[in-house]
């Protein structure tokens, strides 16, 4: 089908090869694609599915020779992608995330370290770690919104605390925090900060400590003196300074309800959050997270990645080259999906003047805060590292074990998976 576009020179002969086009689908996958096109899969919701298509057509404009069908995965999308490389048809692209390199280990991703000598500076070098394994390049990072502060301006004002910025360190944090709460008798009516036990944030504070959970020889170093004292401070928010809610204190869904509610002062998250604060009856802003020893801030990305099995490699390179270009991510920012992973286009007016954002949020706190963002160890025993932290530090959290004996769990569980 793509050879055929490429003879296409009238409408009166574009007409009719679109009749064609619909007869020779029929007898095609679900997805709608010819043998001869590109399929790229993604997941999200509708915004994401209209983006892609947005950004799809460009990549169209500047390859008219190359079809690519857009396939939406709404739910299990890495079961059902195994499930497609386990038969061989695989789609040519995917969009990948913290799975990535339970993939590549597999060889079930094209190396893409040559089409990107400038990586580094396309995307940042927290991006390109993120997505590289054993020093190759397996995803393109395609969407990177860096964790900021959103916080409470009312409540900030009517405690007299300077808004909050990069260049707090954890004193200052815990300082202002103090100020924050409001108590009526022993009950907290509104607190000063909420997290919980999601990777993003509590390995945001090992990192700010200089610790790590892998080390550089690929081994767990979870249960270090960094991470106590990190994880240590962690828990202190709870049980020592009771600035944030213990477990029992919030619901499953954690600070971001609070906050809409106006019961929390500050909570660090992504770019989501920007959409779903838009009808709030407060004041609100965004900046750049506090520091430790370290500058380190969360990081929420996503990548494209081109499949081994792709019989058209060449092709979905030049695709996925275009939609990781400053052109290919402009509806991205346009539309208010998330923050480019380009960083040109994560500075464009187009994102940092959005006409959607309505609050004036100052959006620029995203990219600023890109160049202080850390990589998580996307490897491939990914997920056995965030179980083993959250069924390690589950009694830790709850006040009934010490910071070190839930991290010493943790390591274990974590020596017995990557020896395996």
């Amino acid at each position: 089908m793509r050879s055929f576009t490429k003879k296409l020179a009238t409408a009166t002969l574009a007409a009719v090869a679109s009749l064609a086009m619909v007869g020779s689908l029929a007898g095609c996958g679900s997805n709608g694609a010819g043998k001869d096109d590109l399929v790229l899969t993604i997941w999200g919701g509708d915004t994401d599915k209209q983006t892609m298509q947005q950004r799809l057509d460009l990549a169209k404009k500047k390859y008219p020779s190359i079809n690519v069908k857009l396939q939406y995965i709404a739910k299990d999308y890495d079961t059902k992608i195994q499930t497609m490389f386990s038969g061989g048809t695989a789609p040519d692209i995917l969009e990948m995330a913290e799975n990535i390199n339970a993939y590549s280990s597999r060889g079930q991703l094209a190396d893409l370290t040559a089409q990107y000598p400038n990586a580094e500076q396309q995307f940042g070098k927290a991006n390109v770690q993120a997505y590289s394994y054993k020093g190759k390049m397996y995803g393109a990072p395609d969407r990177s919104a860096p964790g900021v502060v959103y916080y409470n301006k009312d409540i900030f004002d009517a405690a007299g605390v300077q808004y909050p910025s990069e260049n707090w360190d954890w004193n200052t944090f815990v300082e202002n925090t103090q100020k924050l709460v409001k108590r009526d008798g022993n009950k907290t009516t509104q607190w000063a900060y909420c997290e919980g036990d999601w990777w993003a944030w509590y390995m945001t504070w090992i990192y700010q400590n200089g610790g790590k959970i892998i080390d550089s020889n690929g081994k767990p170093v979870v249960n270090s003196s960094e991470n106590v004292e990190a994880m240590q401070f962690y828990q202190d928010l709870m049980y020592k300074y009771q600035v944030a809610p213990k477990p029992e204190q919030i619901t499953d869904s954690g600070a971001d309800p609070l906050f809409s509610q106006g019961k929390l002062a500050m909570e660090v998250t992504g770019f989501w959050n920007v959409g779903a604060l838009k009808d709030v009856k407060f004041n609100w802003g965004v900046a750049p997270m506090w520091h430790g020893k370290k500058t380190a801030v969360p990081m929420f990305s996503n990548a494209l990645a081109v499949s081994s099995q792709s019989k058209h490699k060449e092709d979905a390179m030049k695709i996925v080259k275009f939609l990781s270009s400053k052109e290919g991510q402009k509806p991205i920012a346009e539309n208010g999906l998330d923050v480019p992973a380009n960083v040109e286009a994560a500075a464009d007016k187009s994102f940092t003047e959005a006409s959607w954002n309505k609050q004036h949020i100052d959006l620029s706190v995203f990219a600023k805060s890109t160049s202080m963002t850390w990589a998580p160890p996307f490897i491939p025993e990914w997920n056995q590292i965030t179980k083993a932290m959250s069924d390690g530090m589950s009694q830790t959290w709850n006040g009934k074990q010490d910071v070190k004996t839930g991290l010493d769990k943790a390591q274990k569980t974590l020596e017995g998976a990557l020896k395996k």
